[in-house]
């Protein structure tokens, strides 16, 4: 029986671990710790209504990283991708359209004060993704706002 026992306890540690989600929107800890580790500049602050707000600086691709669904600042169950450009008009709702019609996850639209903007919204929900697919995710967004940023001359 013992040897049984060592057999399954054996067979139970070669198999490939579940994937634990390590990137939760509860706090901004978690994605503050992600950024750091990746050697990405990133500043943790709040915003208006006193939710966690980061602004990031990853390889050279800046961005804003909003939080919702949080009470109190707290317990957040989403996130947001954005990134915003001061184009006094240059980008005509036409255009913004055009991005949208042929792209996917990352939706750009125009301020009433004229500027150009995309946002990517994330339900991490309480389990969270996984840091590899966080790290996806992230990739994806950053060659988004290159592709954004070309796509209105910036």
């Amino acid at each position: 029986m013992n040897l049984l026992k060592t057999l399954g306890a054996a067979a139970l540690m070669a198999m490939p671990a579940m994937a634990s989600a390590e990137i939760v929107a509860e706090s901004a800890d978690s994605i503050v710790a992600y950024f750091e580790a990746e050697g990405a500049s990133v500043e943790s602050t709040i915003d208006n209504v006193g939710d966690p707000k980061l602004t990031v600086d990853f390889y050279g691709t800046e961005f804003t990283i909003y939080f919702y669904g949080c009470d109190d600042g707290k317990n957040c169950d989403s996130i947001q991708f954005f990134s915003g450009y001061q184009t006094e008009g240059s980008v005509r709702i036409a255009r913004a359209n055009e991005w949208n019609a042929d792209n996917r996850f990352v939706r750009a639209y125009i301020s009433d004060s004229g500027s150009a903007r995309i946002e990517h919204d994330v339900f991490l929900g309480r389990n969270g993704l996984s840091a590899d697919d966080f790290a996806g995710l992230v990739s994806r967004w950053a060659g988004q706002v290159r592709d954004f940023e070309e796509f209105i001359d910036w």
